[in-house]
This record gives structure tokens, C-alpha cells and sequence, in this order.
């Protein structure tokens, strides 16, 4: 029975089925010309006896033209019988939707991403199917608040994949997480806290120690800890000094003074806000 950790990049996948664009083109798929992304049915059923499932299927579209179809499958384990199956559930997506489609593994591990890398053959000289697969070391960093709230999904993704050894992944999974509903706040976030090491959980929890984002939510109650001991003014702009020293922006004795000394509530949060783009220190204060 499919778990969580299976079930979860799935449910990404149909909240954002764009997320296979940028997947895509970060494993060097050259795409097609497109204005949207689509769902399509999984079902890779054939024949009566016996159904083939896929875990999901999206296709691009261009206008009314269909110009590309994506088969995504995440797959955890070493499984020989993929090197089998695959190669049916591409070829009834094509046959289905009738257009050029592609299989896009997702594997937890790079050692699993490997065993699935390469051409399958089908028998036929020069007949082969080759899946795009991906593991944490090619799934996509996003470290820019900015284009993580254009795609949350693709920051989860990628904080998952690298928050361990980049903690600027993790920081821009909390800006991604802004801009989501509150269910998939608190969806995407316990997601890529499993597994973490110490460190990096440490470093989570510290984010969410403060309430850095105005989360009106459960899910704020749950990790923010309103009421703690510090002052929720101190805990603010310790935030927002750490977000500067983490994009590596100088900051002056002069602006650590003032962001130490501020009392209001209002100003810190706009401060926090402007940390994750400001190209100085200085643009806080304009």
C-alpha cells in the first residue's frame, strides 16, 4: 500500500501540475511551445485482463493542441519490474492522448534515481524507452523568495531535496508557504520537515519560533508557539537579521541598531517582508 512518502509528491504534483515544467527543463528535456498544463487520466488499461496505473499524468497544451504529455511516477524502491511496466504506461498515455510523451521518475534517493537512469530496451535493435529520472541532486534549488512564491511546489520540492545542505532552500520554502492555503501550509511544511537531520529540523523550528508570517491558522498555532517566553518584537527582528546574514547582505552597526531597537510590530513585519529581496541592507528602511 502506497505511505506518506509516496502519496505526498503526488499531491503536490496534481495542486501544481506545472511543476513538471521546470523538471523537466532542470533534467535538459527540450520542451515544446505551450500556454498551459493540464491533468489527463493515469489509467494505462489496455486490455481487459489486466490494468496498469501510473502514478499521475499531465499534458501541455498549446491552445487547443495537445504537444506533450508527461507520465509521472514516484518510485522509492528498486523494483526490476518497472524496467517492464514503464514502457506500457508511456506508450497507452501516447496512445491515448495522441501526442510525444515522456516518463518523469521521481526517486527519494540518488542511488535509486541511478538504478533507473538510462535507456530500457524493448527488444527491437534501437527500439528504447528512456525515462527522465530525477533524485535529490538533480531536483531543481530554489533558494529566491521571489520565485518561490511564484511556484511553491517546486521550492517543497526542492527544500526537501536540499534543505540539509542549504539552508537558503529552507528559507525559501518559508516564503513559498505564504502565498499557499492553509491545509497545504501545514501540508508542505510537515513534508519536508521528515527526514530532515537535526540541523537542519533546528533550523526550521527556529524560523517558525517567531511569528515571521501572518499565519491566521492551526497550523500557526501549532509551530509558531504564540505566547512564548522572548518578546515577539526581539523574535522578529532576530529574523530579520538572519535572513540578511543568510543572503549575505552587510549590515552596518547602524541598521543592526535600529532593527534591534524598533518596538512596533507593523514596521518589523514590512522589514521582514522587504529582507527576502532587498539588494542592501539600507532598503529596509525606504
Amino acid at each position: 500500500m502506497p505511505n506518506e512518502e509516496h502519496e505526498i509528491p503526488l499531491k503536490i504534483f496534481r495542486n501544481a501540475p506545472e511543476l513538471v515544467v521546470p523538471l523537466l527543463e532542470g533534467a535538459g528535456v527540450e520542451l515544446p511551445a505551450f500556454t498551459e498544463v493540464t491533468h489527463t487520466s493515469a489509467e494505462c488499461t489496455d486490455s481487459r485482463p489486466r490494468a496498469y496505473n501510473a502514478d499521475g499524468a499531465y499534458v501541455l497544451r498549446n491552445g487547443a493542441e495537445k504537444v506533450l504529455a508527461v507520465v509521472v511516477e514516484r518510485q522509492q524502491k528498486r523494483e526490476e519490474d518497472k524496467f517492464w511496466t514503464w514502457p506500457v504506461y508511456q506508450t497507452t498515455v501516447r496512445s491515448q492522448v495522441k501526442c510525444p510523451t515522456v516518463l518523469l521518475a521521481l526517486c527519494p534517493t540518488d542511488p535509486i534515481a541511478r538504478y533507473y537512469t538510462g535507456p530500457i530496451d524493448t527488444g527491437y535493435p534501437g527500439d528504447r524507452m528512456t525515462p527522465v529520472v530525477l533524485g535529490p541532486s538533480r531536483t531543481p534549488l530554489v533558494v529566491d523568495p521571489v520565485q518561490a512564491r511564484v511556484l511553491p511546489e517546486l521550492a517543497v520540492l526542492s527544500a526537501k531535496a536540499h534543505g540539509d545542505e542549504d539552508h537558503r532552500a529552507l528559507d525559501a520554502v518559508m516564503a513559498a508557504l505564504d502565498v499557499v492555503t492553509s491545509d497545504d501550509r501545514a501540508f508542505y511544511y510537515d513534508y519536508v520537515l521528515a527526514g530532515r537531520s537535526n540541523a537542519a529540523r533546528k533550523y526550521l523550528e527556529d524560523l517558525m519560533s517567531v511569528e515571521t508570517y501572518e499565519w491566521q491558522s492551526d497550523f500557526a498555532r501549532k509551530y509558531v508557539g504564540i505566547g512564548r517566553e522572548e518578546g515577539r518584537e526581539e523574535g522578529i527582528a532576530s529574523s530579520v537579521l538572519r535572513i540578511l546574514h543568510k543572503r549575505d547582505l552587510s549590515v552596518s552597526e547602524d541598521v543592526r541598531s535600529r532593527i534591534e531597537s524598533c518596538d512596533d510590530i507593523d514596521t518589523l513585519n514590512t522589514w521582514l517582508d522587504r529582507a527576502l529581496d532587498a539588494t542592501r541592507a539600507e532598503d529596509l528602511f525606504d
